[in-house]
């Protein structure tokens, strides 16, 4: 792998999913490495930026600068959301893995997703809440078989709580939005 600082990309990428799955707090987390537990509701939309290394299809360490647009989940919310899709190149499509309908909706944010763009973009399922392991409904195995079926481009397990993997998660999004 050769090394390089100097390349930059710069790409649009949208979190999705249901209100109150940890959008926001996973934004947060990725931002500022700390956790709130406060709940705030997305209203419309929140935007974010930072600049992550990532190595390119080409083995080179490239810089993405990524536009994080953390998308309100609530239902109200519908009618506006699918303006702010608008030249995303990779999504987090996030659940909470405490709320089974939460999970139950993760087609209908793919499908909103690509009726928004007029085609499809890497998208990355991510568990989160994964802390919360006496009240996870969710299997590792099902989500799994999810990302299959539906063709997406990778699967983590979050928690913003801890931080567990979500550095991970947005620089796994960063190498699939430069395909």
């Amino acid at each position: 792998m050769q090394s390089s600082g100097e390349v930059m990309f710069m790409r649009k990428v949208v979190l999705i999913g249901a209100g109150g799955s940890g959008k926001t707090a996973l934004v947060n987390r990725f931002l500022t490495h700390k956790f709130t537990e406060q709940y705030i509701v997305t209203i419309g939309s929140q935007f974010a930026v930072k600049t992550v290394t990532v190595e390119s299809t080409t083995g080179n360490l490239v810089n993405v600068k990524l536009l994080v647009w953390d998308l309100a989940g609530q239902q109200r919310f519908d009618f506006i959301r699918s303006s702010y899709y608008k030249g995303s190149k990779g999504a987090l499509l996030v659940f909470d893995t405490t709320r089974k309908n939460t999970f139950l909706d993760l087609s209908k944010w793919i499908e909103e997703t690509e009726s928004s763009l007029g085609h499809r973009i890497p998208i990355i399922l991510l568990a989160n809440k994964v802390d919360l392991v006496e009240e996870r409904v969710i299997s590792t195995e099902m989500c799994e078989q999810f990302v299959e079926e539906n063709g997406l481009n990778g699967y983590l397990e979050t928690s913003a709580l801890s931080g567990l993997n979500v550095e991970a998660a947005f620089r796994l999004l960063a190498a699939a939005s430069l395909t």
